[in-house]
């Protein structure tokens, strides 16, 4: 089979395959004598019709059967000659088949793996900065208390509203334009924006049974203020109660109730989290300027089937965060996801390509330890520890080739870190030269 490759763009390349006469009448005799067996041909008997009535009667099938043998092979002694590396299965853009003639010509368009034009000397000494912060029991503090408030309760208190306090209210509003009037009952916590700013200062002072009312005009913020925005508002209410809120002690009942032996416990088991999160964080914060600093050196072109998926998987995973949050998804606009995630999943895309093209110029595989290591992780965090049960997982949906990527392209990027030039710097020293910075601002 005679073969010409186009070079359309940087990732997408037109094969046109031309099929030899002898070559094709062969395969399509091949393919005849199959349907034979079981064809259904008026007059004649399975087994018994002629080739040239089964090309007559089964045009269609002959021709699915030369793209999924036929075409298929042919391509993949072109692919591997050309040392094309895909990326997506091939489409096909036109074809012409005359069987009569023994004549098959078909163009192929191909997905490819962008070459990119990366150097040693791109990536190799990059500069970076680590911001390092030590956790302090301050820190531990503000988590404990965080826990107290989960754990709070609210006791009714016959004294007035204060800031913090958790007020019911009965409420009437009249809106200017509308005839009829807005009734209810609201239970909000004062200080936390959850009532009008106007209204809330008129109910700070008030005890349980006082009623109250407050006529203004709403600022033009259509998003705090809703069908009220920029209209004459008045606002009749009462306060049914008042409740305080009561921090329980910290003190071992307490931290079992967070499943800790006691208070100790609870504050060592905080005070690692914190610090596995802060080295998280300076982690992140020196791959990700390592991986800017490549990019804007190099050109990394984005394959449209390689942004699609990634885009699919960020929507996917944003319309589940929203409705962790109570967020009805079904209302959300699928086109806004799409393109609030696009950046993202642009870049993402790029960084693998980037990761992929270090892990070849540095020569780097990844080994079967390798792979059972990360497999040990995933069973870990899913399969309650068993390996096996992971690893047949992931066979069976085809995932283990997309497990060594991802275990390549880590590997590529902790390359990355060991060839950085990195400088530690302390978070308070960073506040320092912003304030010594903004001193000589202000001298100048």
């Amino acid at each position: 089979m005679a073969y010409e490759v186009e070079r359309r763009s940087e990732v997408l390349y037109a094969v046109k395959l031309v099929a030899e006469p002898q070559e094709l009448e062969k395969e399509v005799n091949d393919i005849c004598k199959e349907i034979r067996k079981s064809a259904k041909i008026p007059g004649f008997r399975p087994g018994r019709a002629p080739v040239n009535l089964i090309k007559k009667y089964y045009e269609d099938t002959i021709r699915d059967a030369l793209f999924r043998g036929f075409v298929s092979e042919k391509l993949r002694e072109v692919v591997e000659k050309e040392n094309i590396q895909l990326i997506s299965d091939p489409g096909v853009e036109d074809y012409s088949l005359d069987l009569n003639n023994n004549s098959f010509e078909v163009v192929l368009l191909l997905e490819v793996k962008p070459e990119i034009e990366l150097k040693p000397e791109d990536y190799k000494g990059i500069k970076v900065k680590k911001t390092t912060r030590k956790i302090t029991d301050e820190d531990v503090e503000k988590v404990v208390e965080g826990l107290r408030n989960q754990a709070a309760t609210w006791k009714e208190v016959d004294r007035e509203v204060k800031e913090g306090d958790l007020v019911e209210i009965e409420y009437e509003t009249k809106i200017e334009g509308e005839e009829k009037a807005h009734t209810g009952n609201v239970a909000v916590v004062i200080g936390q924006n959850q009532l009008w700013p106007e209204i809330e200062k008129e109910v700070i002072g008030k005890k349980a049974g006082e009623e109250g009312e407050v006529t203004f005009k709403a600022p033009e913020e259509k998003e705090k203020y809703g069908e009220a925005a920029g209209k004459e508002v008045s606002v009749k209410f009462k306060v049914k109660s008042v409740k305080e809120k009561e921090l329980p002690e910290v003190n071992d009942e307490f931290a079992k109730k967070f499943g800790f032996e006691s208070v100790e416990e609870m504050r060592k088991r905080i005070r690692e989290d914190l610090e596995t999160a802060e080295e998280t964080r300076e982690q992140e914060e020196i791959e990700d300027q390592i991986v800017d600093a490549i990019l804007n050196k190099v050109n990394v072109p984005v394959p449209p089937s390689m942004l699609n998926l990634e885009i699919r998987a960020q929507a996917e995973a944003q319309l589940r965060r929203l409705a962790q949050f109570g967020v009805d998804v079904r209302q959300v606009n699928p086109e806004a996801i799409v393109e609030m995630v696009r950046p993202t999943a642009e870049k993402t895309v790029k960084v693998k390509l980037l990761l992929e093209k270090v892990a070849e110029l540095e020569g780097i595989e990844v080994t079967d330890e390798d792979l059972d290591a990360e497999i040990q992780k995933l069973a870990e965090a899913a399969f309650g520890g068993d390996y096996v049960q992971a690893r047949q997982s992931l066979e069976e949906r085809g995932l283990l080739g997309m497990v060594r990527q991802d275990v390549l392209r880590q590997k590529a990027l902790d390359r990355l870190i060991e060839l950085a030039e990195i400088e530690e710097v302390s978070a308070p020293e960073i506040s320092e030269k912003k304030e010594e910075k903004s001193e000589e601002k202000s001298e100048g």
